[in-house]
């Protein structure tokens, strides 16, 4: 339902003020905000007018207002500001990524410590994913004479590894040799291509190529797997999971990466930033929680999810504009590296 300018304006100061205060806002804290100014009263029937279309509602009698999730909603999408990041801040994150080594998954871990440090909430950041996961490099390393490490990094930045055991022994020069034409004939391979090269193959090149083939192949079936999450403690300072009975399946959601994946794995459908509020969660243990998450990385090659969990009382605005700056900086480093 659409609202007059003076509704709206009421229905933003509630939202506003509730974010920063936890509190039920009352008639004459958001007559003071008004501009122009109006008076208690009137403000009192535009409040009853916005808990009648249930965007507000009343805690208790003579309590004040607190936003509903369609207030929430109508707040996200129509009178939310448009507020960034500053210059100043922008410049110390950037200059934090630049300190880090150039990987993915140091990548992934700082985004996600950043975002909880700015938004004062949880913050979850997946490793990127290829639609197919490919090979990149692989390295063999001798632990015995018949017992072979190897290490295969995927072209998402992922690491798996696998021991493998020969029937004859093979020496470390041999290993650098198989190693390099290895690395030459497998760039950028998915599973299915590396079992017909292994098809092609005898001896240990045979089995180490088979064995890279199943592990391309459980992690196309593993979307997701390692997921960053950072900012817990900013969630149980929150006082509407001063309760442990409030928190524990945002936690347990949090901390169980099958669920929380598949979870994310949705979000990879949507363009842009998605703002998923209460009720609006497919998982119920989410649903005291809003969550603002977005794609990154490369369009054509790997794609990652980073987002913000918090309470409904969320600060969407600032919420917002650090999940899109966030998404813009992860979007330059992976590209970046995988070009390089």
């Amino acid at each position: 339902m659409d609202l007059n300018q003076r509704r709206q304006a009421i229905l933003k100061n509630i939202v506003e003020e509730y974010v920063v205060t936890a509190q039920p806002v009352g008639s004459e804290t958001v007559a003071r905000r008004q501009r122009p100014p109006v008076s208690s009263a009137t403000v009192r029937n535009e409040m009853s007018v916005l808990e009648g279309i249930g965007y507000t509602a009343q805690p208790h009698t003579s309590a004040g207002r607190v936003p509903t999730d369609s207030g929430y909603r109508y707040y996200v999408e129509r009178l939310m500001p448009g507020v960034g990041p500053s210059p100043g801040e922008e410049r110390r994150i950037r200059h934090q990524f630049h300190q880090v080594e150039s990987e993915v998954g140091q990548w992934a871990h700082l985004a996600s410590s950043v975002l909880a440090d700015t938004v004062h909430a949880a913050a979850v950041v997946t490793l990127p994913v290829s639609p197919k996961a490919r090979v990149r490099r692989l390295e063999l390393v001798g632990l015995a004479e018949c017992v072979v490490l190897i290490a295969l990094i995927l072209r998402s930045g992922s690491v798996r590894q696998h021991v493998q055991r020969l029937e004859d022994p093979i020496d470390d020069a041999e290993l650098t040799r198989i190693g390099a034409r290895l690395n030459a004939a497998l760039d950028a391979k998915s599973a299915r291509q590396v079992a017909r090269f292994a098809e092609r193959q005898q001896g240990p090149e045979q089995l180490f190529c088979e064995a890279v083939s199943r592990m391309l192949d459980q992690a196309d079936r593993q979307t997701f797997e390692q997921i960053y999450y950072e900012g817990l403690s900013h969630i149980l300072d929150q006082p509407e999971f001063s309760q442990s009975d409030k928190v524990r399946p945002v936690v347990e959601v949090l901390e169980r990466s099958q669920i929380l994946g598949a979870f994310l794995a949705d979000a990879m459908g949507g363009a842009g930033v998605q703002i998923i509020i209460g009720s609006e969660h497919s998982l119920e243990p989410l649903r005291s929680t809003s969550t603002v998450l977005t794609r990154y990385g490369s369009e054509e090659h790997v794609r990652g999810v980073l987002g913000i969990v918090g309470p409904t009382r969320l600060p969407y605005w600032r919420a917002v504009s650090m999940v899109r700056f966030m998404a813009s900086l992860m979007d330059v480093l992976v590209e970046n590296s995988y070009r390089a």
